[in-house]
């Protein structure tokens, strides 16, 4: 199992360079009605992340986004372990994991999320401390973070939602720098 795990991270580093250069992918910002729904939510994304994270002893939580669409206020959530990914939700009003959700193997994953995930790796800070950061820098409450891979650089990406507007923060997840 180590030697699996070992050589699928020896085989996601060798063909990271060829992504290097990829287009990044088009921001997406959260709605003045998705931003309004988010404020009403009891649980914060840093509760989401510890909920995720629990769901899957030892896990490492990837991407959290919030979500309001089908009427129901949930954080979509990413977690990586034992070379899977699996994607759930949070629900902002209980803190409950909605459904079972589903498990991908790496393997099936695009070359981007694959190069993002070998970037985790090396991450001497994880999710919940880079949107802790955020949070304090910008004064606000994470509506989403997750890794991004940006001209072959892997960076957390935290959006920060105060007093209605967004700010996007880029945090090296191996300093635990902002930029």
């Amino acid at each position: 199992m180590r030697k699996t795990r070992i050589l699928s991270f020896l085989i996601v580093c060798a063909v990271a360079p060829a992504f290097a250069q990829r287009t990044p992918e088009p921001d997406v910002v959260p709605t003045e009605k998705v931003m309004q729904s988010f404020e009403k939510a009891k649980i914060t994304l840093a509760e989401a992340i510890r909920i995720a994270a629990k769901k899957h002893k030892d896990a490492k939580v990837v991407d959290v986004s919030f979500d309001s669409q089908a009427g129901q206020l949930a954080y979509k959530v990413k977690t990586y372990q034992d070379n899977n990914v699996w994607e759930g939700a949070v629900d902002a009003w209980t803190g409950e994991i909605i459904s079972e959700g589903m498990t991908t193997p790496v393997s099936k994953l695009d070359e981007e999320d694959q190069l993002e995930l070998a970037g985790s790796l090396k991450a001497s800070i994880d999710l919940s401390t880079a949107t802790a950061l955020a949070e304090e820098k910008g004064s606000g409450k994470a509506i989403s973070a997750g890794l991004e891979e940006t001209n072959g650089r892997i960076v957390y990406e935290v959006t920060i939602v105060d007093k209605g507007a967004t700010t996007k923060f880029v945090i090296d997840p191996k300093s635990g720098q902002i930029k």
